[in-house]
C-alpha cells in the first residue's frame, strides 16, 4: 500500500488528475469522519473535506513521493480544522461584543434607544437593494469573509467591498438622523469588522 500511496503521491506531484482522484477515493471518507471526530457538524465536516483535498492540489508542487502523502493529507486537515475553530471562535467573540454594545442597561431610556436602534437597523436593511443587503447580512451578521462571499455570490471581492461600503455609508447617515446615542458606538463596531 505504501509503494502505491508513493506512485500515487509522485503522479499527483506531476499534476496527474487520474492519481488525485485515485488518492480522494482513498481518502474522502476517512478525511470527513476525522473532521467528525473532532466535533463539526456533517455540512461543516463536508466543507472541510472538499478544502482538504482543493489545498493538497493547490499546493502539488510540494509534495515529497519519498515521505507518507497520508499524514500530508491528515496534517492538511488539521490545520484547516484548528482554521474554521478560529474562525468560529472570532465569530462568536465579535457577536458577543457586538451584543455588549447594544443591550440596554435596565432603565427606560436605554430600553427606549434600543427599541428605537432595532427598528433603524431593520428599516435600513430592507431600504438597502437587495445585493447589497446580502452582502451586508452575510459579512456582518453570518461572518463570512470577502472571498467567501465573492465566491458564494460569484462576484469579485472588490464588488463585496463596495457593496459593505455602501452599506456602512447607509448606515452613517441614517445614524446621523435619528441622532440616538448608543448608535455611535453601534457605527464604530460596524466600522471596525472589515
Amino acid at each position: 500500500m505504501n509503494l502505491k500511496l508513493n506512485e500515487i503521491a509522485d503522479g499527483i506531484k506531476k499534476g496527474n488528475q487520474k492519481d488525485f482522484d485515485r488518492l480522494y477515493a482513498l481518502f474522502h471518507k476517512k478525511i470527513y469522519f476525522f473532521c467528525i471526530q473532532y466535533g463539526l457538524s456533517v455540512s461543516n465536516a463536508e466543507e472541510i473535506t472538499q478544502e482538504t483535498f482543493v489545498k493538497l492540489w493547490c499546493s502539488k508542487k510540494s509534495i515529497n513521493p519519498d515521505k507518507c502523502i497520508k499524514s500530508y493529507l491528515y496534517t492538511i486537515a488539521k490545520n484547516v480544522i484548528m482554521d474554521e475553530f478560529k474562525k468560529q471562535i472570532r465569530l462568536k467573540a465579535t457577536k458577543e461584543y457586538q451584543m455588549q454594545l447594544i443591550i440596554p442597561n435596565n432603565n427606560t431610556q436605554s430600553t427606549v434607544e434600543y427599541n428605537e436602534l432595532m427598528g433603524i437597523i431593520e428599516k435600513t436593511l430592507t431600504c438597502l437593494p437587495e445585493r447589497r443587503r446580502l452582502v451586508f447580512e452575510l459579512s456582518r451578521m453570518k461572518g463570512l469573509s470577502h472571498k467567501e462571499i465573492s465566491e458564494q455570490l460569484g462576484i469579485s471581492t472588490k464588488t463585496v467591498e463596495n457593496h459593505l461600503n455602501l452599506a456602512l455609508q447607509n448606515f452613517r447617515e441614517v445614524f446621523q438622523e435619528s441622532k440616538i446615542i448608543s448608535l455611535a458606538l453601534i457605527l464604530i463596531s460596524f466600522s471596525s469588522l472589515h
